[in-house]
């Protein structure tokens, strides 16, 4: 007779769920994360409201060799969430007396010549220094991140080499992780006792906080107990690991939990560590020569998202994924840790978030009432001149990647930003023949890389590139005189007579790096 009792109550318990009883919090949290399974990478997910952590939980695999699932205590690596731990760092010495934030970098840098010797700290702490991104810097010195074993003394010196900026320092904003690589050999030189960058933070930040799981990950090869495995998912669908190599931190390269990060982020609210001056620096906005407030702040993106102020940074490095974000008026704090390459945690991240503050997502693609039938075609990034093809869909222009552009002034498009707005403009798509791709055959070297590139015209008829020894790569044309190479684009550049004298390498974090040919 109980048994049957049993029964019926479990029946009636699941007819009352099947007639619609809300989910609860955990549930809705489980849907947001249920594309991730055992057989699959996944997430680490942590909500704290108040201070108290409400919510934990942990989706797909952390090691699918050896069928370890992810836990809430599972290591993951951080990528560019780590930015707001060096930023912190910075604003800790110059409290201390030990530096400022308006001292130029070469001051304690000297490795550092030219423009990039005056750039300064605060403005580094901001992606507003236009110092060049180093890893397209690295590709076309013939040291490939995934094939070399590159360290931060390494990125010094690819950024001593360094003769021009993208921009003129302060005037826009570039993200950049540079600056905040070789920051932390800045901050040893400014403690100039022998203490290292690593044990600084443990004795300054996560000591006092007791991120006991937190460390930086300086040798890629030691052991670290829980840590996840990283993945990616190549297009036939197999999964391969995804693990980076290589000793650089700063930028990335801190190992953490998603309890240590909802810890830190505490203390934005308690105040612990650095008091209220540097929760209030480490959230100030920065500001352009022109006046103009950018939404980068200090390691920290600071925004409205869904009507609500947020305080957020992402990350990404091999097959890692992160987002760690603050909703401060609401008291609510998310972490998101992912060791597959396809997931998107800003935006499970923000899902989960919607569930504790009752947001609705917002919408902000618009076209401003022009008519965007007619304006296909291909679009050239004026910064960088990379092309893409621009697509009308459901009323709105929309790149490869799904983002939208909105219409600008003289047929542009752009994507707009608090940052800054990415500008496009329509280009005609280039068919050269093949006289024209042999007159950009040849050699091209530049001291900032230190290396040579090769470009010859194949037996198939095609354009391609070499780097030093490594295997050619075939150039994609785009518009006149421009290509796309797979690690971004080529643009030669010509004389008054027509003559091809040198190339320029674009990427969305290197805008020209200038290339002379090789009498």
């Amino acid at each position: 007779m109980m048994c049957f009792m049993r029964r019926i109550s479990i029946l009636v318990f699941v007819s009352i769920v099947g007639l619609g009883q809300p989910m609860t919090r955990q549930m809705q949290v489980d849907k947001i994360f249920s594309a991730f399974n055992t057989q699959t990478p996944g997430c680490a997910v942590g909500v704290s409201q108040a201070g108290r952590v409400v919510l934990t939980g942990g989706y797909g695999m952390a090691d699918l060799e050896r069928d370890v699932a992810i836990g809430p205590g599972t290591i993951f690596e951080s990528g560019s969430v780590a930015k707001q731990f060096t930023a912190a760092t910075l604003i800790l010495l110059a409290q201390q007396g030990k530096i400022s934030l308006d001292d130029k970098m070469g001051k304690y840098l000297p490795e550092l010549t030219g423009a990039t010797a005056g750039v300064t700290i605060r403005q580094v702490m901001s992606h507003i220094s236009g110092m060049r991104e180093w890893r397209p810097v690295a590709t076309y010195s013939g040291r490939d991140e995934n094939e070399s074993v590159l360290s931060n003394k390494d990125l010094l010196a690819f950024a001593s080499r360094q003769k021009a900026l993208n921009f003129d320092q302060g005037s826009a904003y570039s993200y950049s992780n540079t600056g905040y690589n070789i920051a932390t050999i800045l901050v040893e030189r400014a403690l100039g006792n022998g203490t290292t960058f690593q044990a600084y933070t443990q004795e300054n930040i996560f000591g006092p906080l007791e991120m006991t799981h937190t460390k930086w990950r300086d040798n890629f090869r030691a052991i670290v107990p829980g840590r996840a495995l990283a993945y990616t998912r190549r297009t036939d669908g197999v999964i391969e690991q995804a693990t980076p190599i290589g000793n650089i931190i700063g930028a990335g390269g801190l190992l953490s939990t998603v309890g240590d990060l909802l810890k830190w982020n505490e203390n934005f609210a308690e105040q612990k560590v650095g008091g209220k001056e540097m929760a209030e620096l480490q959230q100030k906005r920065a500001v352009l020569n022109n006046g103009k407030t950018i939404a980068y702040a200090a390691g920290l993106q600071v925004t409205v998202v869904d009507g609500l102020r947020e305080v957020a940074h992402s990350g990404a490095t091999g097959g890692y994924r992160t987002w760690l974000g603050r909703y401060p008026d609401q008291g609510l704090s998310v972490a998101v840790l992912c060791n597959s390459a396809q997931a998107v945690p800003t935006n499970l991240g923000r899902e989960t978030a919607r569930l504790w503050t009752g947001a609705v997502k917002q919408n902000v693609a618009q076209t401003n009432g022009v008519d965007v039938s007619g304006m296909e075609g291909l679009y050239r990034k004026l910064r960088d001149n990379s092309a893409v093809e621009v697509k009308a869909k459901d009323g709105l222009f929309v790149l490869p990647n799904g983002a939208a552009l909105t219409p600008g002034e003289g047929g542009r498009l752009l994507i707009p930003g608090e940052n800054g707005d990415t500008v496009y403009e329509r280009v005609e798509p280039a068919k050269p023949m093949a006289r024209e791709l042999a007159s950009f055959a040849g050699v091209y070297s530049t001291p900032e890389t230190g290396s040579k590139l090769v470009v010859a015209v194949n037996a198939r008829g095609a354009l391609t590139l070499r780097i030093g020894g490594a295997e050619a790569m075939v150039l994609t044309p785009t518009f006149q005189n421009a290509f796309s190479s797979g690690e971004g684009s080529i643009l030669f550049r010509r004389d008054s007579a027509d003559k091809v004298v040198g190339l320029s390498v674009g990427d969305d974090r290197v805008w020209d790096l200038r290339f002379e040919r090789v009498k």
